[in-house]
């Protein structure tokens, strides 16, 4: 873009409006950019869409996979079980035939045998890897008969080695008969471990066989329990042992829970899935670690045997998926018997469901899977497909970069040449608003601007001069003004104290005036020196009236500065005690250091100090007065405290004001002056003066004064050795 040129060499300034028109033609760049929105927008569309159906052709394959899955696990667990169940069938054959045939043990095996407690007759040692145990109740009577059915039972322990041998899953094989008779292996202690008298029948590892729950005949499994012979939880593989239609006995082989986890529940599963085993009245009967977490339960792999087992102890109701609301949807899907999946919501997470039922044992073998897991692909999918998203938008982004590059130069061009000049002529406004009225005008080159910042530069100028002789005129009015409230303020203050003072004295003289006029003829001489002294009191009062005046309006800190001297303190407290003739011995002096030296005006000083004692003298009634005086290494602290009545709590804090008396002061001649003059004077020296209520009534006044005054030259004076100069009268 071309600039015009004067013939001074500066650039001719240009409209503005053919700046805006060339900026209108450069906003071309907005539809080419909304052109790759919209590309990218379709993009992103098309590739949700594509994911989610890539998602639930997943969640499809993966639901049929799950379970099938499920039928193939639950296949080999119930083949592995069946397994179990048939060597059962066969102990029970061999069982039959043991009972039924006699049998004459050696002696050795013989002399392990003996009465137990209760009338049992019970196994007293033996080998766990090797014998069997024995337990005949002492619920029935034990006799020869009895004693040759243990005998029979006998042969049967190399058969139950090898069963127990024979598979990992077993971990017991046992013999109940009706009579309440057990023969298990491995070997027990059972005489601490059933109670005398047991009755085996009332147990679930023998009723579940009997001809009413069994009447076919076969192993049946029964659900988890606890193992009265210290097994802790298991399941247990059981068959009826007949002699024709008579029930001899009842067989069984027991499964731990802890066994079933190890060798049936661990199986490796895809996408990190796991199963149950949940028997036939929706008990789990057995479950693995992360089932545990997801369900928040503990397996049952053990259980402490404080005492005998003396009934049936089953899993408790919160295994059961029926009183498990999470778990309502695998409890629907085993309740209708049909080959298909459920979603489960367990810890926090999605898990999909399949179920295979068991049908040797009635039991159903659960497959649950993480759905996170299964999606895992389609994920990977998804953000394959983002990054190729990004990709082509990084592409087509550096594309629309080299293709916009000179639009881009000439907008920012067109910007600074616009923008900048704004800006200052904002910042100029700003300026004149904050009260710098004188600033420079602008020259950015374009008419209108410059236009404009000349008028803002003229009308700052404008309102700077009117600002100034505001504010001029407003000082001189506050001056004049402030000078003239504090002139009448002092004027009406003396006014009032001195004509309220002087109404007292001048009534003494002008009755003592009329009492001589009356009756001079008839007064002897000590009556008119009585008159003549009240006049001479009257006359005085009105003097220290107006010497007090005088003092107020000679006071001028700026004229009349301290002379430094060197003052010695027991100087200046003799001398201001002196102006006190009326104390007659009431002062009561106590000085630390009494040869102290300090630096001041000795006149202002002993002034000071004398208008304080004389307004304890004046307001403390008849006590004395103490006057102490304490120094430090830079501070020197006059103390001065009368026994007087004290001054109210609101007045003390005015009562170094200038013209303020209290009011308890009325029948004491001043006129407000002493106090106010002696601060001043302190504050002349860079000291102070405070008051406080004394301790036990009284006011007590504290001149505190510089050991060395700031203002004293080096060659101060030293004061004359007979005391300062200039001793002040009584200050009111």
């Amino acid at each position: 873009m071309g600039h015009f040129k004067r013939t001074d060499g500066a650039e001719s300034p240009q409209p503005l409006a053919r700046w805006l028109q060339r900026s209108y033609m450069r906003a071309a760049i907005i539809p080419l950019v909304s052109i790759e929105l919209l590309f990218l927008l379709i993009y992103w569309l098309s590739g949700t869409i594509s994911y989610r159906s890539n998602v639930e052709a997943v969640a499809s394959i993966s639901r049929t996979y799950v379970s099938d899955i499920a039928t193939r696990e639950g296949s080999t667990v119930d083949a592995q079980l069946d397994g179990v169940a048939l060597m059962t069938e066969t102990f029970a054959r061999a069982s039959a035939r043991a009972l039924t045939t006699p049998h004459n043990p050696p002696a050795s095996e013989k002399a392990r045998y003996g009465r137990g407690s209760g009338g049992t007759f019970v196994t007293l040692r033996g080998d766990p890897a090797e014998d069997a145990a024995a337990f005949y109740s002492g619920a029935v009577p034990v006799g020869p008969e009895e004693i040759d059915k243990v005998w029979r039972s006998t042969a049967l322990d190399p058969g139950m080695r090898d069963i127990v041998a024979s598979s990992p899953l077993v971990s017991q094989v046992y013999v109940n008969t009706s009579d309440s008779y057990n023969r298990i292996f491995p070997y027990i202690d059972v005489t601490r471990q059933y109670a005398p008298g047991m009755r085996i029948p009332d147990y679930n590892f023998y009723y579940e066989a009997d001809a009413k729950h069994n009447p076919r005949r076969k192993a049946v499994w029964t659900d988890a329990y606890v193992d009265p012979a210290g097994g802790g939880w298991m399941v247990s593989s059981i068959a009826p042992v007949y002699d024709r239609d008579r029930l001899l006995a009842v067989v069984g082989i027991d499964v731990t829970v802890d066994s079933i986890i190890r060798q049936v529940l661990n199986i490796r599963l895809p996408w990190n899935g796991y199963a149950m085993l949940i028997g036939r009245d929706g008990t789990i009967l057995a479950l693995p670690e992360p089932a545990e977490r997801d369900l928040g339960l503990r397996e049952l792999r053990r259980h402490a045997y404080a005492d005998a087992i003396r009934s049936d102890t089953f899993k408790p109701d919160t295994f059961n998926i029926n009183h498990r609301p999470e778990l309502a949807p695998l409890a629907r899907q085993l309740g209708r018997g049909r080959r298909e999946t459920a979603l489960l919501h367990l810890s926090g997470r999605n898990l999909i469901v399949a179920s295979a039922p068991l049908p040797d044992t009635g039991w159903t073998l659960a497959v649950l899977v993480p759905q996170s897991e299964v999606l895992a692909e389609a994920d990977a999918l998804r953000d394959r497909f983002e990054l190729t998203g990004i990709v082509m938008a990084a592409v087509l982004l550096l594309f629309y970069v080299g293709f916009f590059a000179l639009l881009v130069r000439r907008a920012r061009a067109m910007s600074r040449r616009v923008g900048s000049p704004l800006q200052a002529i904002e910042a100029i406004m700003a300026r004149i608003g904050a009260g710098q009225y004188q600033q420079q005008p602008l020259h950015s080159g374009i008419a209108e601007l410059d236009h404009v910042s000349d008028r803002l530069v003229d009308m700052g100028r404008t309102l700077g001069d009117a600002h100034e002789r505001i504010l001029k005129q407003d000082q001189e009015i506050r001056r004049a003004l402030a000078s003239e409230q504090e002139t009448t303020r002092g004027q009406r203050r003396l006014i009032s104290v001195i004509s309220h003072e002087l109404r007292t004295p001048l009534t003494i003289i002008d009755s003592a005036g009329q009492i001589l006029r009356r009756r001079a003829g008839w007064l002897d001489e000590a009556a008119i020196c009585e008159r003549a002294d009240l006049l001479r009191e009257a006359a005085a009062r009105m003097g220290g009236i107006v010497g007090s005046a005088v003092d107020f309006a000679s006071f001028d800190p700026q004229s009349t500065g301290p002379q430094p001297q060197r003052l010695v303190l027991s100087d200046i407290l003799s001398f201001a005690t002196a102006t006190q003739p009326q104390a007659a011995g009431r002062i009561q002096l106590s000085v630390s250091e009494p040869e102290r030296v300090l630096e001041g005006d000795a006149a202002m000083l002993t002034k000071a100090l004398s208008s304080v004692l004389d307004n304890a003298l004046k307001y403390g009634g008849d006590g004395s007065i103490e006057v102490s005086a304490v120094c430090t290494d830079d501070t020197c602290a006059i103390t001065v405290r009368d026994r007087g009545g004290g001054v109210a709590d609101d007045e003390l804090p005015l009562l170094a004001d200038l013209f303020f008396r209290g009011r308890d002061s009325t029948a004491v001649p001043g006129a407000g002056v002493g106090l106010y003059l002696a601060r001043q004077w302190l504050t002349l020296h860079g000291g102070s003066l405070s008051l406080a209520a004394a301790a036990g009534g009284g006011l007590e006044v504290t001149l505190s004064l510089p050991i060395r005054w700031a203002g004293a030259d080096k060659g101060a004076k030293a004061a004359s050795p007979a005391g300062p100069n200039c001793l002040p009268e009584a200050a009111e």
